[in-house]
């Protein structure tokens, strides 16, 4: 009967945490669709493709390691933290195996960056939901294991920088997001996919 109820309190435990890993595979198929599914002037703009969707995937992969609950401190607290030999950040959740997302280091002045594509508080979600930001979200949205809201962020991301140039709201921020996105750090494209 314990071992029961100890199965019954770890099984609520990591159903509350509401993260996950998500397969290479199963992201590719979320934002196949996505993208595909952009008006033809964006998909036109080079927002399309299996390159495009591998390089996306692969930032995903090399950040994040597919982990929803993903969470990276950058600036004067992450190095507090390296210091300490910290392995983890508050709530328990888990550092992803990089620390760049889409902020150079020279931006990255005591920044937080959440969920699969590691987007930085403030530009695109905000944990004070009376705070602006570009994707109107709460944080916490980019870490639980619901991936729709997380996409739909990155295409929105995508979609402004590609209509809109430099003229969107805080176009440096957002063009250093998008650049991490299909940056050319991930080798063999072509057989990036080969498991699916």
């Amino acid at each position: 009967m314990k071992v029961l109820v100890l199965f019954a309190f770890a099984m609520l435990g990591c159903s509350l945490a509401g993260a996950r890993i998500v397969s290479k595979c199963e992201l590719k198929q979320h934002l196949a669709v996505v993208f595909n599914s952009l008006p033809d002037n964006i998909k036109q703009s080079g927002l399309s493709g299996d390159r495009f969707l591998a390089k996306v995937v692969c930032h995903v992969e090399q950040l994040s390691g597919f982990n929803t609950s993903a969470v990276t401190q950058l600036g004067k607290q992450s190095q507090e933290s390296s210091e300490s030999g910290s392995a983890s950040n508050e709530g328990g959740k888990s550092k992803p195996p990089q620390k760049q997302g889409g902020i150079s280091k020279k931006d990255d002045k005591d920044m937080t960056l959440y969920g699969l594509f590691q987007l930085p508080e403030g530009l695109v979600c905000s944990d004070n939901i009376t705070l602006p930001n570009l994707c109107g979200i709460s944080c916490n949205k980019l870490t639980d294991d619901d991936i729709s809201d997380d996409i739909s962020c990155v295409v929105k991301l995508l979609t402004d920088i590609v209509k809109n140039g430099f003229m969107t709201e805080n176009s440096k921020k957002v063009w250093n997001v998008v650049k991490q996105l299909i940056d050319d750090k991930c080798k063999n494209l072509n057989q990036y996919f080969g498991e699916c």
